[in-house]
């Protein structure tokens, strides 16, 4: 949950070995001449676009029509930048309402309907605790946080403590919490990206940006676009399952490449919002389907915080399509809800 905008540092590896399944599972060598692809860096992190260019798109405008998305996403919901609007809020004083941009408005009320839905598990107000724990703009702490350091953010995280309005589109908070959309947002960056690209006229295309992506129409050959799932082995790379997606997005949270250890101890980037401490559980990563990236991207965090066993439950009560790769003694082993089933590939 706390895999902030500025991902570049910590997820530069395993963002451009997404893109490169991408690449090798995207197209076939006799029709590469005729699909577009662009690659480039925002948000803390590598994106990729690629679509089926029939219409004779101009690829300028094209590039330049993804970057201007991105960096409006950027330039409002970045926890880096001072000049943000996230970060007006978060400096905002406590119990007045801060005026934000409607688009952020109703993603931070998806935000907090999601957590609800998930009784914590997915959790905004966790700013405080990502830099705590050494995950986001501050370094690595010398010594792991002690119990009385938990204690003392325990008042300020917590997503009762934000109320956000549409009309006029404000937020407040109820004590001095700080937010962090990281879990969501490039989920909402996919989203945007694709929103724009069908707005104008291009039907079939895979959008990417930090391992999140969002598939519509079909390749050159009429295939749907094929994804891989990542084998979650620590200083590996390889392709664990492959799945087919058609006007669906998909998002994988996995604790398996953001970490630290201290004193033979591993420290995961997947905080839980309930226990302020990083997730133990023996779930690696898990896989969401949905037609929403910023929602399968939040939903991927929260079933990583609940882990393999609740993570599966929450997830077939809720009809939400799935896989759960979770670690054993003797290696690895998948298990998915079944609405994923029809996705993968046989």
């Amino acid at each position: 949950m706390a895999d902030n905008l500025k991902l570049s540092k910590k997820f530069g590896l395993a963002t451009w070995w997404v893109l490169l399944l991408i690449v090798l599972l995207g197209c076939s060598a006799s029709d590469e001449p005729k699909i577009e692809a662009l690659t480039g860096l925002s948000m803390g992190t590598s994106y990729t676009v690629k679509w089926v260019n029939k219409e004779g798109e101009d690829r300028p405008e094209v590039s330049q029509g993804v970057a201007n998305e991105l960096r409006r996403i950027e330039d409002s919901m970045s926890t880096y930048m001072d000049t943000s609007d996230l970060s007006g809020f978060n400096g905002a004083k406590v119990n007045l309402w801060h005026a934000i941009p409607a688009e952020m408005a109703a993603l931070v009320a998806q935000s907090l309907s999601l957590s609800e839905k998930t009784n914590g598990a997915f959790d905004i107000t966790i700013g405080p605790l990502v830099d705590l724990w050494g995950f986001g703009p501050q370094p690595i702490p010398a010594k792991i946080p002690s119990q009385d350091a938990l204690d003392a953010l325990r008042p300020v995280v917590g997503y009762q403590l934000l109320q956000v309005r549409q009309q006029p589109p404000a937020m407040r908070k109820l004590a001095p919490s700080t937010i962090d959309l990281s879990a969501i947002a490039k989920g909402y960056g996919v989203d945007a990206v694709a929103l724009w690209l069908e707005a104008h006229g291009i039907n079939n295309y895979l959008v990417e940006v930090g391992g999140e992506l969002r598939a519509h129409g079909f390749k050159l050959d009429g295939s749907p676009w094929r994804i891989a799932i990542e084998h979650p082995i620590v200083g590996a790379q390889q392709v664990y399952q492959v799945v087919k997606v058609n006007n669906m997005a998909v998002a994988t949270s996995g604790n398996y490449r953001n970490y630290y250890e201290k004193d033979g101890v591993r420290y995961s980037h997947t905080l839980n919002p309930l226990t302020l401490r990083p997730v133990t559980h023996n779930l690696a990563s898990v896989t969401v389907i949905d037609a929403s990236a910023a929602r399968a991207d939040a939903l991927a965090t929260a079933l990583m915080v609940m882990g393999g066993e609740d993570g599966v439950s929450w997830a077939t009560m809720h009809q939400v399509p799935a896989y759960f790769i979770m670690k054993r003694a003797d290696g690895f082993v998948a298990q998915s809800t079944a609405g994923f089933d029809s996705y993968l590939e046989n």
